[in-house]
């Protein structure tokens, strides 16, 4: 083929793509005009709903955290001027019990460490270790302080981590 018949060729296909971008391009603003659209009313039924009121009240006769000897107000707001206290007895006819807030036990802390294993980079000649510490992992290198565990050696089969007094062998 000659050159000007490879061109007429090229601007053949070149229109034919283009006029095929175009058509899309038309048909999609167009929309389509035969779809039939059917409206029926429907009723909608409104849902009533029953304000319900409260049957909790709050014992509010402890200190109050931000002033110093300062107690909450024992009346309500809303309604009577009567205590809670005096609202659940008229109500239930029962005493109410006062319980006094317990301080909370320390859980025994449980470490779980766990040494899955180690880069090396040779340019460096660091050494990275990869340690899961409750779950968490961490990178971690010689010296470095992770949740109060110093790390101390970094080994390729042993990790040495020491806790306040305590030293901790970790093995892969």
């Amino acid at each position: 083929m000659s050159k000007k018949a490879k061109l007429y060729l090229l601007i053949m296909i070149n229109l034919l793509a283009w006029g095929y971008v175009g058509y899309r391009i038309y048909t999609a603003l167009q929309g389509d005009d035969d779809l039939d659209m059917n409206f029926q009313k429907t009723e909608i039924k409104k849902i009533e709903e029953a304000k319900k009121e409260d049957s909790l009240f709050l014992s509010l006769n402890y200190p109050d955290p931000f002033l110093k000897g300062g107690n909450f107000s024992k009346e309500r707001k809303s309604g009577s001027k009567q205590s809670n206290n005096q609202i659940l007895n008229s109500q239930s006819k029962t005493p109410v019990l006062q319980l006094k807030p317990k301080a909370p036990e320390p859980a025994p802390v449980t470490l779980d460490v766990r040494y899955i294993g180690l880069v090396k980079n040779n340019d460096k000649g660091t050494t990275t270790a990869m340690i899961t510490i409750n779950g968490k992992s961490y990178f971690v290198k010689q010296n470095d302080i992770i949740e109060s565990l110093l790390i101390q050696e970094i080994s390729p089969n042993t990790l040495k981590i020491k806790k306040g007094k305590e030293l901790l062998v970790i093995t892969k």
